[in-house]
């Protein structure tokens, strides 16, 4: 396990000294991030949960939200849909 001077951690595979293929991100603020990287970026399926409350589940590109996903904040309202480069895109819904 890799612990970072500022309180988090990382758990999982490394390439080339940086996180790449499966692995768990603890941040000092109580996010987690759980899932695939490619050199030290999230990037494919994974589980973002945040100190706050909120969850994201779905895909990332180079480090941002990309593709299916599924947004669900503190107070219950959930997004359903696509994502691009991080923003909302393209079909999905809201509950």
């Amino acid at each position: 396990m890799w612990r970072g001077i500022f309180g988090d951690s990382y758990l999982g595979q490394w390439k080339n000294s940086k996180a790449d293929g499966h692995g768990v991100h603890q941040w000092k603020n109580g996010d987690r991030y759980e899932g695939s990287w490619v050199n030290c970026l999230k990037h494919g399926k994974a589980t973002d949960m945040f100190a706050n409350g909120d969850v994201y589940t779905g895909n990332y590109a180079y480090g941002k939200p990309d593709g299916a996903g599924i947004y669900k904040w503190k107070n219950g309202s959930i997004y359903t849909g696509e994502f691009k480069e991080g923003l909302k895109n393209g079909f999905g819904e809201w509950k």
